[in-house]
């Protein structure tokens, strides 16, 4: 089936990290959006736009530390609405580079638009959760980390990191079905490109309040603690699983 007769997709109002609209900008704001697939060329004013926005926003004193924040931020933002919908129903939005554009914050994300609210269908032989990794991550996520990694020189694992704890945070959020989301993390991660399986891990605890919700843990460093706020993301390496657990679990 072509695109042009691909299934409507609507997308739901789960929260502001999924919030998704749909059509071009209007001719006021078009120069402030930036088309997501021109961001993976490491030389781009759409790349340094957004990189240059990061380090204001997070006072990072190196360019790969702001790079691999921004993968991160841009992982658990730009894509969520996708790997959150697959994660329910099933069924995969079309967030390929080419369909979405964004729009910059001080500090990350500040909007998330598609030219077009559909759905894909698979290749023949293809389940969902391939074509999930063929559009959000070979064909998104990947291009953009390799084009931070040639322009700041930030590790690659680093940056599939930031991938793997953006596209967890797209579940972890949402706070409900917890068996179903732990579930369906298994099933993105444990074939994803990239070896995200690696470089973290999705726990379930219980709040203090009783209900369970899921956290991700990583096991590569975001260099969050080398900016001028000089504090570690909730999620540092740096700190042991035992005190990162604990303090998850004094949250409200």
């Amino acid at each position: 089936m072509s695109d042009d007769t691909s299934p409507v997709w609507t997308p739901l109002p789960h929260g502001p990290r999924w919030q998704v609209t749909e059509g071009e900008p209007s001719a006021s704001e078009a120069g402030l959006w930036l088309a997501a697939d021109r961001l993976a060329d490491p030389a781009g004013v759409e790349l340094s736009s957004l990189l240059e926005r990061e380090r204001i926003g997070s006072g990072h004193r190196t360019g790969h530390a702001t790079a691999l924040t921004l993968m991160a931020v841009y992982s658990g933002w730009v894509t969520a609405a996708a790997v959150l919908h697959w994660a329910l129903h099933d069924e995969v939005p079309d967030m390929r580079s080419g369909n979405v554009l964004v729009f910059p914050a001080t500090h990350g994300i500040d909007g998330v638009r598609v030219r077009r609210a559909r759905l894909l269908l698979p290749w023949a032989g293809e389940d969902s959760v391939r074509l999930l990794h063929r559009t959000v991550l070979d064909g998104h996520l990947l291009p953009i980390a390799d084009a931070l990694h040639r322009r700041t020189r930030a590790g690659a694992r680093q940056l599939s990191g930031g991938i793997a704890h953006g596209c967890a945070t797209a579940l972890c959020a949402y706070g409900t079905r917890v068996d179903l989301l732990a579930a369906r993390w298994r099933q993105f991660v444990d074939t994803a490109p990239g070896r995200l399986e690696t470089l973290g891990e999705v726990v379930r605890i219980r709040l203090p309040d009783g209900p369970e919700r899921l956290v991700y843990l990583r096991n590569t460093c975001c260099l969050y603690y080398t900016s001028a706020e000089a504090v570690r993301c909730a999620s540092c390496c740096l700190t042991s699983r035992k005190e990162r657990l604990r303090a998850y679990t004094r949250q409200k």
